[in-house]
């Protein structure tokens, strides 16, 4: 008689409900609710310990919550702090109320910076912003920093993953491409998750790291004078930003495994995290909501380590002078490449002018096609000229048209930098090697398999 195995039976982390395998989408969708999951995002919700709220303890019985009527952030502070207006979008529509329940984190790092530190730090932060206006700096905004502890979920997790990508190796007038593939098994500690619907995510991202070597148990004397926001995301509400970031940080393990080429592109990700932790904290930041033309722009200040980001205006005025200066250059650049074959072109002309005007009429004829007939050689045959310059084939096509093309090349990426950098986005997240584990086990297979070899400018084979 055959044997069967009975599988895990899941249920629908929103409802409670059956979920059944799907696969069109290859996901798990809930027959009541109709929610769908992938396998890897379920596995990380069940291993997701729920923290249950607790009532307020005898020790936090001098709190009370300040309310925003205006975009309803909920405020942890001591009675004797006041408060006139919200930290998170300015309005001083704020009330306070006695604290009703509060979630007690397993860890707290205290402000190690001062508020007037913190306002030097975000002015010292904006002066290094080439586009910030002139008259945007006014001491009377940065009486408004407030010091709050935001919630944070700390995450640490081991993860199983699977990048494929390519590699690439520059020669002299073309580049190998490699398919390249990595299996590895890392770990990454601590790993940061703001709990907090009200504040950007990429604004607290840009601000880390934090040091946790200077966390301390939680103790209510901490709050003193400040203000901690109770959080209302849970690990399980953003098993999408952890399974995203994981995810990104494979990619980053994986590059950093490709090291012996000069650039790589990774492709497919496939990646499952387990062995699962998870612990409540919070963490110091100095939060300034900065009024300038009618705009309100937040800045925000890590309290251990003084790293100040945020939005900020833009001058458009500069941003539009520096980025016509680019183009005329481009201009520039244009007339000086096409200049040599228009004198050229010119100068024959005014030649074969001269030749007719002299009664040589076949003459000219005669130099016309000899100079034609290479031309046009060149543009049917360049391709099987070829020539060879420090050990590496090249046609005769490439040799002229590569200097031109890479210029060309080069200004476009610089116009694309200039214009990313006047938007003055915040910064990026700590790369992967800021949570990377070096003293846990860690298994890395990388496989290698070449492909073709590319010209560097055309990318012919």
């Amino acid at each position: 008689m055959a044997d069967f195995t009975v599988s895990k039976s899941h249920k629908c982390p929103s409802c409670g409900g059956k979920l059944i395998f799907e696969p069109d989408t290859q996901e798990l969708k809930c027959d009541f609710c109709g929610n769908s999951y992938s396998p890897e995002k379920l596995e990380l919700m069940e291993q997701i310990i729920p923290i249950d709220v607790g009532e307020a303890d005898a020790a936090e019985d001098d709190k009370c919550e300040v309310v925003c009527d205006n975009c309803g952030a909920v405020l942890i502070t001591d009675n004797n702090t006041v408060s006139t207006f919200c930290a998170f979008c300015g309005s001083p529509a704020v009330i306070s109320r006695r604290l009703q329940k509060q979630f007690r984190p397993q860890y707290i790092i205290p402000f190690k910076i001062t508020k007037e530190e913190a306002a030097e730090k975000f002015v010292e932060f904006a002066k290094t912003r080439k586009y910030v206006p002139r008259d945007y700096f006014d001491r009377k905004n940065l009486d408004n920093i407030q010091g709050i502890y935001v919630p944070f979920w700390v995450v640490s997790s081991r993860c199983q993953g699977n990048v494929r990508g390519e590699g690439y190796k520059k020669r002299v007038a073309s580049t190998d491409k490699y398919v390249l593939m990595a299996d590895f098994d890392v770990k990454y500690n601590n790993v940061p998750f703001d709990g907090s619907a009200e504040i950007a995510d990429d604004l607290m991202e840009a601000v880390e790291p934090f040091d946790i070597s200077q966390r301390e148990a939680f103790n209510t004397s901490y709050l003193q004078g400040f203000y901690a926001q109770k959080f209302n995301l849970t690990t399980e509400d953003m098993s999408d930003r952890i399974m995203v970031r994981m995810e990104k940080y494979a990619r980053e393990t994986a590059a950093l495994s490709f090291h012996e080429y000069d650039s790589i592109k990774t492709g497919a990700c496939a990646i499952r995290p387990y062995d699962l932790e998870q612990t409540y904290a919070l963490y110091p930041i100095w939060f300034l909501n900065y009024r300038y033309n009618g705009g309100n722009y937040r800045i925000a200040i890590n309290g251990q380590t003084g790293k100040a980001d945020g939005y900020l205006p833009v001058d458009r005025f500069k941003r539009s002078i520096r980025l016509i200066a680019h183009r005329i250059v481009d201009v520039l650049c244009c007339i000086l490449a096409i200049l040599p074959v228009a004198a050229l072109l010119f100068g024959l002309f005014m030649l074969g002018m001269h030749l007719i005007n002299s009664g040589g009429f076949m003459i000219a004829l005669l130099v016309a096609v000899c100079i034609s007939l290479p031309l046009i050689g060149m543009g049917v045959f360049g391709n099987r000229f070829k020539f060879d310059i420090g050990g590496k084939t090249s046609t005769l096509s490439e040799m002229m048209t590569r200097p031109i093309t890479r210029m060309f090349l080069k200004r476009r990426e610089s116009y694309d930098r200039i214009y990313n950098e006047s938007n003055m986005p915040v910064g990026n997240r700590p790369s992967a090697s800021e949570y990377y584990d070096p003293s846990a086990k860690v298994n890395v297979e990388v496989s290698e398999l070449f492909s073709n070899s590319e010209n560097l400018v055309t990318g012919d084979n």
